[in-house]
């Protein structure tokens, strides 16, 4: 696919930054007429469905989607609808939040993602690879989180947008879709690139640990609103199944990369770094989920609820597609490139440590870090700034 349906995904992102730093801003500033939760809503929904999404839809059809003439231009057009939908998306939750006019642009970006599963699903190079099972397992996850949108309806009309049932519906897509599409599809890219030539030896129980762990793990989100002691044990379980899996692909990737470093460019060696190290992270905060005492505070602290799903989007998906974009030398490692990684990476970096001071100071008690919301947002700056660098290197390459 030519250099401008990357760009696009990278303006969404560009677009999604800016309104979560208009979000930050608001702690800050007295700002008059945007209402903070629809451009929490807009913010979340152009990251989630506008960058992310897009970003693994060129990549899935980069490497996974058969080359001929038909599906390259039914791919197109299916890219372009479901832009539409990003668009229509950016334009109306603003200004109504869910209304009529944005719930059908949503709609109508499910739709497009269903034509996308299908499609992929049945004309692909890769049946029989074990990426190409992982392809599959991920598109499954993709259209199954699905499930929790189509229940919203129902939830509000029997029991009201206050219920339990609403917010586990809203749990429901959540989950499934960062740890079982965006994961699951970050893992079939994993195995189509960087681990080509490695052949996983028992890949089914692999596959099949990974599958559980992701559902069992849903069991945590559940707990909020259903007082069950078998809850806690199912998450138990999940985190350790999950921790066994990624474990083991940071094991295998360190063990491909090692002793490479001198081969990669620093700054493509910084994003596999900053990857790797959130991997742990992650892992390591599912990990602290293991203790009752300590879910129940994890619940309550906003920042650091903020930081791991910013952990997940930028430390690990983001870092990784961006990797995969200069790898397919879809971006030129020019300076603009060389500082869009390093901005991305100090910026993230530095929200990542704030939020998680914030989050201590509420849990002891003392607060020796003052003014951070406006250390937020001025950190917050970097991370618009990084994308537009990426963006402004596309100046610097030829259609390809």
């Amino acid at each position: 696919m030519k250099s401008i349906y990357y760009i696009v995904p990278l303006i969404n992102f560009l677009v999604a930054a800016l309104f979560g730093l208009l979000l930050r801003s608001m702690f800050v500033y007295a700002i008059d007429g945007p209402t903070f939760l629809y451009v929490l809503h807009t913010h979340s929904h152009i990251a989630l469905l506008g960058w992310l999404y897009l970003l693994f839809y060129i990549l899935f059809v980069r490497y996974f989607a058969i080359d001929t003439p038909v599906e390259n231009r039914f791919f197109k057009r299916l890219f372009w609808l479901t832009q539409l939908s990003v668009i229509g998306m950016g334009v109306t939750f603003p200004f109504m939040g869910y209304a009529v006019a944005s719930i059908s642009f949503s709609t109508m970006h499910i739709i497009c993602s269903y034509i996308f599963a299908f499609r992929l699903w049945k004309n692909n190079n890769v049946s029989g690879t074990q990426y190409g099972i992982l392809l599959k397992i991920a598109l499954f996850f993709m259209v199954f989180s699905t499930v929790g949108v189509w229940c919203l309806g129902p939830a509000v009309g029997l029991m009201g947008k206050t219920s339990d049932f609403y917010q586990i519906c809203i749990q429901f897509f959540l989950h499934f879709q960062f740890n079982g599409w965006f994961l699951t599809a970050f893992m079939a890219l994993l195995f189509a690139t960087i681990l080509k030539d490695y052949s996983l030896p028992k890949f089914k129980v692999f596959y099949c640990i990974w599958i559980l762990s992701v559902v069992l793990t849903y069991a945590l989100p559940l707990s909020w609103y259903m007082a069950s002691s078998v809850l806690y044990y199912l998450n138990v379980l999940g985190v350790l199944l999950q921790f066994y899996v990624i474990g083991y692909l940071i094991k295998i990737i360190y063990s491909r990369f090692k002793g490479q470093k001198k081969r990669l460019s620093v700054y493509l060696y910084l994003l596999l770094v900053l990857m790797g190290i959130c991997l742990l992270i992650r892992i390591g905060m599912q990990l602290l989920t293991i203790s009752e005492t300590i879910v129940v505070q994890l619940q309550g602290l906003r920042s650091w609820v903020v930081g791991f799903i910013h952990l997940n989007m930028l430390g690990v998906l983001s870092s990784f597609g961006i990797w995969l974009i200069i790898i397919d030398k879809k971006m030129i490692m020019n300076n603009w490139t060389k500082g869009g990684v390093f901005l991305l990476s100090l910026g993230f970096i530095s929200t990542e440590f704030i939020l998680f001071i914030q989050g201590l100071q509420d849990i002891v008690g003392t607060y020796w870090l003052n003014r951070i919301p406006l250390l937020l947002f001025w950190e917050s700056v970097l991370l618009p700034m990084s994308v537009l660098c990426f963006i402004f290197s596309y100046i610097k390459i030829k259609k390809l």
